[in-house]
């Protein structure tokens, strides 16, 4: 269980990369893709947190109350 969290954890910082990226490109072309620029920063925000929990994250492991 722990290495699918960290595999995920992965998988959702590069989501999270791909976002701020469509933020930029959003910005500089001045057209919407989907959806407005913040919200894709937003999105990648969001993103880097549940990253950062799932790299952290103790789920399956045992650990916790003994």
């Amino acid at each position: 269980m722990i290495k699918n969290n960290k595999n995920l954890s992965k998988i959702a910082i590069i989501l999270s990369l791909i976002s701020v990226i469509m933020a930029g490109v959003v910005n500089v072309t001045q057209q919407t893709i989907w959806i407005a620029g913040t919200q894709w920063i937003l999105i990648g925000v969001l993103l880097a947190i549940y990253a950062v929990y799932l790299n952290s994250c103790e789920c399956g492991t045992g650990g916790g109350q003994q």
